[in-house]
Protein backbone atom coordinates (compact mmCIF):
# COMPACT_ATOMS: atom_id res chain seq x y z
CA UNK A 1 0.00 0.00 0.00
CA UNK A 2 1.25 3.44 -0.86
CA UNK A 3 1.66 5.71 2.15
CA UNK A 4 2.18 9.46 2.30
CA UNK A 5 5.26 10.19 4.37
CA UNK A 6 5.65 13.98 4.31
CA UNK A 7 5.11 15.04 7.94
CA UNK A 8 4.74 18.71 6.98
CA UNK A 9 1.79 17.88 4.76
CA UNK A 10 0.16 15.87 7.56
CA UNK A 11 0.58 18.73 10.01
CA UNK A 12 -1.13 21.09 7.61
CA UNK A 13 -3.94 18.60 7.13
CA UNK A 14 -4.51 18.65 10.90
CA UNK A 15 -4.59 22.44 10.79
CA UNK A 16 -7.09 22.35 7.94
CA UNK A 17 -9.43 19.95 9.68
CA UNK A 18 -9.36 21.80 13.00
CA UNK A 19 -10.05 25.14 11.32
CA UNK A 20 -12.80 23.53 9.28
CA UNK A 21 -14.47 22.26 12.43
CA UNK A 22 -14.45 25.72 13.99
CA UNK A 23 -16.27 27.12 10.97
CA UNK A 24 -19.22 24.74 11.25
CA UNK A 25 -22.60 26.13 12.31
CA UNK A 26 -24.37 23.95 14.85
CA UNK A 27 -27.80 25.59 14.63
CA UNK A 28 -30.91 23.58 13.75
CA UNK A 29 -31.70 23.21 10.06
CA UNK A 30 -29.32 23.96 7.25
CA UNK A 31 -26.27 25.95 8.27
CA UNK A 32 -24.74 26.36 4.83
CA UNK A 33 -25.46 25.29 1.29
CA UNK A 34 -23.57 27.12 -1.38
CA UNK A 35 -21.41 26.72 -4.43
CA UNK A 36 -17.84 27.92 -4.40
CA UNK A 37 -16.28 28.95 -7.69
CA UNK A 38 -12.83 30.19 -8.64
CA UNK A 39 -13.67 33.66 -7.34
CA UNK A 40 -14.28 32.26 -3.82
CA UNK A 41 -11.43 29.89 -3.06
CA UNK A 42 -11.99 27.01 -0.60
CA UNK A 43 -9.83 26.89 2.52
CA UNK A 44 -7.73 23.95 1.38
CA UNK A 45 -6.28 25.84 -1.59
CA UNK A 46 -4.48 28.24 0.77
CA UNK A 47 -2.34 25.50 2.32
CA UNK A 48 1.09 24.18 1.21
CA UNK A 49 1.40 21.33 -1.29
CA UNK A 50 -1.44 22.75 -3.31
CA UNK A 51 -0.92 20.20 -6.06
CA UNK A 52 -2.07 17.54 -3.59
CA UNK A 53 -4.80 19.48 -1.82
CA UNK A 54 -6.37 20.59 -5.09
CA UNK A 55 -7.17 16.95 -5.82
CA UNK A 56 -9.48 16.55 -2.79
CA UNK A 57 -12.90 15.42 -3.98
CA UNK A 58 -14.91 15.12 -0.76
CA UNK A 59 -14.73 16.34 2.82
CA UNK A 60 -17.03 15.01 5.55
CA UNK A 61 -17.33 15.89 9.22
CA UNK A 62 -19.70 15.84 12.15
CA UNK A 63 -19.88 18.59 14.75
CA UNK A 64 -21.34 17.33 18.01
CA UNK A 65 -23.78 19.32 20.13
CA UNK A 66 -26.54 21.67 19.11
CA UNK A 67 -27.73 24.14 21.71
CA UNK A 68 -24.53 23.84 23.72
CA UNK A 69 -21.02 24.69 22.58
CA UNK A 70 -20.18 22.62 19.52
CA UNK A 71 -17.57 19.89 19.83
CA UNK A 72 -15.57 18.78 16.82
CA UNK A 73 -16.03 15.17 15.83
CA UNK A 74 -14.13 12.96 13.43
CA UNK A 75 -13.68 13.92 9.78
CA UNK A 76 -12.32 12.56 6.53
CA UNK A 77 -10.94 13.78 3.22
CA UNK A 78 -10.76 11.71 0.04
CA UNK A 79 -8.60 12.57 -2.98
CA UNK A 80 -9.12 11.70 -6.63
CA UNK A 81 -6.49 8.94 -6.59
CA UNK A 82 -8.36 7.13 -3.80
CA UNK A 83 -6.12 8.35 -0.98
CA UNK A 84 -8.13 8.92 2.21
CA UNK A 85 -7.27 10.74 5.45
CA UNK A 86 -9.26 10.33 8.66
CA UNK A 87 -8.84 12.67 11.62
CA UNK A 88 -10.05 11.88 15.15
CA UNK A 89 -9.67 14.66 17.75
CA UNK A 90 -7.75 14.20 20.99
CA UNK A 91 -10.75 13.47 23.21
CA UNK A 92 -11.72 10.44 21.10
CA UNK A 93 -10.55 6.89 21.56
CA UNK A 94 -8.02 6.10 18.82
CA UNK A 95 -7.32 9.82 18.36
CA UNK A 96 -4.94 10.78 15.57
CA UNK A 97 -4.58 10.91 11.79
CA UNK A 98 -5.10 7.77 9.73
CA UNK A 99 -4.66 6.99 6.05
CA UNK A 100 -5.53 4.37 3.48
CA UNK A 101 -6.29 4.01 -0.22
CA UNK A 102 -9.73 3.14 -1.57
CA UNK A 103 -9.76 0.70 -4.46
CA UNK A 104 -11.17 1.89 -7.78
CA UNK A 105 -14.48 0.03 -7.44
CA UNK A 106 -15.16 1.48 -3.97
CA UNK A 107 -14.23 4.99 -5.07
CA UNK A 108 -16.34 4.78 -8.24
CA UNK A 109 -19.42 3.60 -6.36
CA UNK A 110 -18.99 6.27 -3.70
CA UNK A 111 -18.58 8.94 -6.36
CA UNK A 112 -21.69 7.74 -8.18
CA UNK A 113 -23.68 8.23 -4.97
CA UNK A 114 -22.08 11.57 -4.08
CA UNK A 115 -22.82 13.10 -7.47
CA UNK A 116 -26.43 11.98 -7.63
CA UNK A 117 -28.83 14.76 -8.57
CA UNK A 118 -30.41 14.58 -5.10
CA UNK A 119 -27.06 15.73 -3.68
CA UNK A 120 -25.86 18.20 -6.31
CA UNK A 121 -29.29 19.87 -6.46
CA UNK A 122 -29.91 19.72 -2.70
CA UNK A 123 -31.79 22.90 -1.76
CA UNK A 124 -32.24 23.54 2.00
CA UNK A 125 -35.03 26.07 1.49
CA UNK A 126 -36.97 23.58 -0.61
CA UNK A 127 -36.51 20.94 2.09
CA UNK A 128 -37.66 23.32 4.82
CA UNK A 129 -40.74 24.14 2.74
CA UNK A 130 -41.52 20.44 2.40
CA UNK A 131 -41.19 20.01 6.16
CA UNK A 132 -43.57 22.90 6.80
CA UNK A 133 -46.06 21.50 4.29
CA UNK A 134 -46.06 18.17 6.14
CA UNK A 135 -46.48 19.82 9.54
CA UNK A 136 -49.31 22.21 8.67
CA UNK A 137 -52.17 19.72 8.05
CA UNK A 138 -51.55 17.99 11.41
CA UNK A 139 -50.09 20.59 13.80
CA UNK A 140 -50.90 18.61 16.96
CA UNK A 141 -48.93 15.63 15.67
CA UNK A 142 -45.71 17.66 15.66
CA UNK A 143 -46.34 19.96 18.63
CA UNK A 144 -44.96 17.66 21.35
CA UNK A 145 -41.42 17.17 20.08
CA UNK A 146 -40.59 19.44 17.18
CA UNK A 147 -36.85 19.72 17.67
CA UNK A 148 -33.95 17.91 19.24
CA UNK A 149 -31.02 19.33 21.18
CA UNK A 150 -27.37 18.30 21.06
CA UNK A 151 -27.66 16.35 17.81
CA UNK A 152 -24.70 16.48 15.40
CA UNK A 153 -24.41 18.79 12.42
CA UNK A 154 -23.39 16.89 9.31
CA UNK A 155 -21.21 18.69 6.77
CA UNK A 156 -20.35 17.31 3.35
CA UNK A 157 -18.36 19.15 0.68
CA UNK A 158 -18.00 17.69 -2.81
CA UNK A 159 -15.87 18.88 -5.74
CA UNK A 160 -17.85 17.41 -8.66
CA UNK A 161 -15.40 18.33 -11.44
CA UNK A 162 -12.33 16.67 -9.93
CA UNK A 163 -13.17 13.02 -10.58
CA UNK A 164 -15.05 11.37 -13.43
CA UNK A 165 -17.23 14.40 -14.10
CA UNK A 166 -20.30 13.09 -15.92
CA UNK A 167 -22.12 16.42 -15.84
CA UNK A 168 -20.88 19.98 -16.23
CA UNK A 169 -21.08 21.46 -12.74
CA UNK A 170 -20.59 25.24 -12.56
CA UNK A 171 -19.08 25.38 -16.06
CA UNK A 172 -16.58 22.68 -15.15
CA UNK A 173 -14.64 24.88 -12.70
CA UNK A 174 -12.05 22.70 -10.91
CA UNK A 175 -12.59 24.62 -7.65
CA UNK A 176 -16.41 24.58 -7.72
CA UNK A 177 -17.90 22.73 -4.78
CA UNK A 178 -21.26 21.68 -3.42
CA UNK A 179 -21.57 22.19 0.34
CA UNK A 180 -24.35 20.77 2.47
CA UNK A 181 -24.72 21.10 6.23
CA UNK A 182 -27.71 19.75 8.13
CA UNK A 183 -28.44 19.62 11.84
CA UNK A 184 -29.96 16.42 13.30
CA UNK A 185 -29.95 14.59 9.97
CA UNK A 186 -30.95 11.17 11.29
CA UNK A 187 -33.73 12.68 13.41
CA UNK A 188 -35.05 14.62 10.39
CA UNK A 189 -35.00 11.50 8.20
CA UNK A 190 -36.88 9.47 10.81
CA UNK A 191 -39.45 12.20 11.44
CA UNK A 192 -40.04 13.03 7.76
CA UNK A 193 -39.46 9.74 5.89
CA UNK A 194 -41.33 10.94 2.80
CA UNK A 195 -38.71 13.60 2.02
CA UNK A 196 -36.54 11.76 -0.49
CA UNK A 197 -33.65 14.24 -0.42
CA UNK A 198 -33.18 13.88 3.34
CA UNK A 199 -33.34 10.08 3.18
CA UNK A 200 -30.72 10.07 0.44
CA UNK A 201 -28.48 12.51 2.30
CA UNK A 202 -28.59 10.18 5.31
CA UNK A 203 -27.68 7.26 3.03
CA UNK A 204 -24.61 9.14 1.77
CA UNK A 205 -23.63 10.22 5.29
CA UNK A 206 -23.77 6.62 6.49
CA UNK A 207 -21.51 5.53 3.64
CA UNK A 208 -18.91 8.17 4.52
CA UNK A 209 -19.10 7.33 8.23
CA UNK A 210 -18.54 3.64 7.44
CA UNK A 211 -15.34 4.48 5.55
CA UNK A 212 -13.92 5.95 8.75
CA UNK A 213 -14.16 2.51 10.40
CA UNK A 214 -12.24 0.59 7.73
CA UNK A 215 -9.86 -2.00 9.22
CA UNK A 216 -7.06 -1.07 6.79
CA UNK A 217 -6.66 2.47 8.17
CA UNK A 218 -3.05 3.06 9.26
CA UNK A 219 -2.17 5.65 11.90
CA UNK A 220 0.41 8.16 10.67
CA UNK A 221 0.34 10.73 13.47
Amino acid sequence: MRLLSERVFCNWIVYLLVIGFLMLDAKQGISSQNITTSSERPLISALPDRSRLDTAIVYYSETLGGSREALSGASLMIFNDGYMLVFRPAYMRLAGIYETYLDAATLDQLWHNLTDEKILAFDPMLIQNKIQAIKQPQPTLFSTVDSISDAPTTQIEIYPNRYQATILFEQGDWQAKKSIAWYALRWTAERYPDIVEIRYLLFVQQQLAALMERPDLKKIE
